[in-house]
């Protein structure tokens, strides 16, 4: 297990590719469902591009968390902080691992091809669940997508407190171009 104080290149790309197509998705996919059918094809091949690459990115940190641990959060942080912070990490790691498994149940029951551009999956062609299940399934795609916007607030405004209030190097070991100590 790795105990040093800061993040290594490899994770701090990971975490920053996986930030950029977060929010890249979730700007651009708010109100996806409400589009006209013409234009589906092609909100949902640029949305399975993204949401792929979050789930490959996903399934390779956590094998990675799992293999390195993570840092130790500094020591001038009370116990009530470090646990709501792996709390934040780990309901993020659960909320994005869960809409993903819903997008894709959800996809599968669409009427028009759901074809992750780039990686030429069709995840309408899966037919995971019955078409029955699209209501329900985008209730809970839509909550979940609220709940991980959530916890990025929380998680952004803990960086920054810790940056700008602490003046600890909380936000800085995950920056990139920093040095690992």
């Amino acid at each position: 297990m790795d105990n040093t104080s800061t993040y290594g290149k490899f994770d701090k790309f990971i975490h920053w590719l996986m930030a950029l197509n977060i929010f890249a998705t979730l700007i651009l996919s708010y109100g996806m469902s409400d589009l006209p059918e013409p234009l589906k094809p092609e909100e949902y091949g640029g949305h399975g591009a993204s949401v792929t690459t979050i789930a490959i990115c996903l399934i390779i940190r956590a094998i990675w968390r799992a293999r390195q641990g993570f840092p130790p959060l500094p020591t001038t942080m009370s116990d009530m902080q470090q646990l709501a912070a792996k709390a934040v990490h780990y309901l993020l790691y659960i909320c994005l691992f869960a809409q993903v498994s819903v997008g894709i149940m959800l996809a599968s029951t669409t009427k028009q091809d759901f074809i992750a551009r780039g990686y030429n999956i069709n995840y309408s062609s899966f037919d995971l669940v019955n078409d029955a299940m699209y209501d329900t399934l985008l209730t809970f795609h839509k909550g979940i997508y609220w709940t991980i916007v959530a916890l990025l607030v929380v998680h952004i405004v803990a960086a920054l407190k810790h940056h700008f209030v602490d003046k600890d190097d909380v936000l800085v070991r995950m920056l990139p171009f920093t040095k690992r100590s």
